[in-house]
């Protein structure tokens, strides 16, 4: 019997004694074992069935998110499910993981060189392996199975424990699970770091805040130990992949994690913009950028008119940041006003225009309007369309020189 022939019938022969792994069940993967294409996960799939009774199998698949169609229910709810009290189910969880982990580790401690009869295109020579996504679709279309990276992690944590070791809490979920290489246990501690990064983010974080790379990481190094620049980027890996902070040069940067309040997205909007925005310009951006939106367009216009930072454009439903100088506020007649009050004469319709449409994308016919319309008797019309204020006592008339007007009284309008 050639070698890899022995290795499976020994395989075979440990799973039943230590497992209780029907022999026939074994034989079945004989074909695939000695071709080095085990389908490996699913075998341990079917050890896991042997090791736990019902009652912890069912707590394996309802209360540690192995299984990725498995919602989590309360210990509570698995004690009613079994007449048990809820301590009771705590006490039985605590075993199942540790039961799952004693039996990957007979396993690769007797058959050291597992690992060899499988192919995951893990690549054992790095010094850490991210289980991700792609790896859990994969493995679980290759294999018909339907886990969670937290649990393909306990598998590969015991199995490969020769080349890498795991620090996650197995009580949380995480989108990554990190197997680290050995030659960092006595250099880094991963578990404090990750506990340190987790405790930040259950805080309250109102705004977005930076803290020395090379400051924080270094508490985590253990004494005597260098963070060299391998480990500095395997920690931003983490910190970008696992937790999306940022993590540049010099600094990580933790993001804000409190929901954007309705005035906040505003003033960001007119900032991301540069300029006076009409409300339904406004409405339309708000859109895009989140569903908690005002019912209707008048309460939009009643909470832009709430912030301190906004100003209203005239009566012309623009709004602009109150911190933007050179944005005018007033109406027509008040640009107007302002306009001809800095002026000793009358000013032509033209001039007039020109000054408003600075601030205001206007005609002359439009203003002319606006201003014949005004009820407060400010403005006075003379001809050739030039225009002043009643309260001002002009000294000539601009267009009041010809013949047909010496020696009269400009005519007002």
């Amino acid at each position: 019997m050639n070698e890899p022939l022995l290795g499976f019938e020994d395989f075979k022969l440990f799973c039943y004694v230590n497992f209780k792994v029907p022999s026939e069940v074994t034989e079945s993967y004989k074909d695939t074992f000695i071709a080095k294409t085990f389908p490996y996960f699913k075998y341990m799939q079917t050890v896991v069935q042997y090791i736990l009774n019902e009652r912890e199998l069912y707590i394996f698949k309802n209360n540690f998110g192995f299984l990725a169609d498995s919602q989590k229910r309360t210990l509570q709810s698995i004690g009613d499910h079994y007449g048990i009290t809820r301590e009771r189910v705590r006490q039985i969880a605590q075993k199942v993981p540790e039961k799952v982990s004693m039996a990957v580790n007979k396993i690769s401690q007797r058959f050291f060189n597992i690992d060899k009869q499988f192919n995951y295109d893990l690549d054992l020579k790095k010094e850490f392996l991210i289980i991700n996504d792609e790896l859990v679709k994969k493995i679980n279309a290759k294999e018909k199975l339907n886990y969670t990276g937290k649990f393909y992690s306990l598998i590969l944590a015991g199995t490969l424990q020769r080349y890498f070791i795991a620090f996650q809490d197995l009580e949380n979920n995480y989108k990554n699970y990190y197997l680290i290489s050995r030659k960092y246990r006595e250099v880094f501690n991963f578990k404090s770091f990750f506990a340190d990064v987790e405790a930040r983010l259950e805080d309250r974080v109102e705004n977005d805040y930076e803290i020395n790379a090379m400051e924080y990481l270094g508490k985590f190094t253990m004494p005597g130990q260098v963070l060299n620049d391998r480990l500095k980027q395997i920690c931003r890996r983490m910190l970008t992949d696992e937790f999306s902070l940022g993590f540049d040069k010099v600094h990580i940067t933790f993001h804000r994690n409190t929901l954007v309040k309705l005035s906040e997205h505003i003033l960001s909007i007119l900032q991301d913009a540069g300029r006076p925005m009409k409300l339904t310009e406004i409405c339309k951006e708000l859109k895009a950028r989140t569903t908690r939106i005002p019912p209707n367009i008048e309460s939009l216009r009643s909470s832009i008119l709430s912030i301190e930072e906004v100003v209203a454009i005239g009566k012309t439903s623009t709004y602009a940041l109150q911190k933007w100088q050179t944005v005018k506020t007033g109406t027509i007649k008040q640009l107007v006003r302002e306009f001809l009050e800095s002026s000793d004469e009358p000013k032509h319709i033209v001039d007039i225009t020109v000054y408003v449409n600075q601030f205001r994308n206007t005609s002359d016919k439009n203003i002319l309007s606006n201003l014949k319309l005004d009820k407060t008797n400010t403005f006075v019309f003379f001809k050739k369309s030039y225009i002043g204020l009643k309260y001002k006592q002009y000294k000539s008339i601009p267009g009041s020189g010809d013949k047909s007007n010496r020696g009269r009284k400009p005519r007002v309008e």
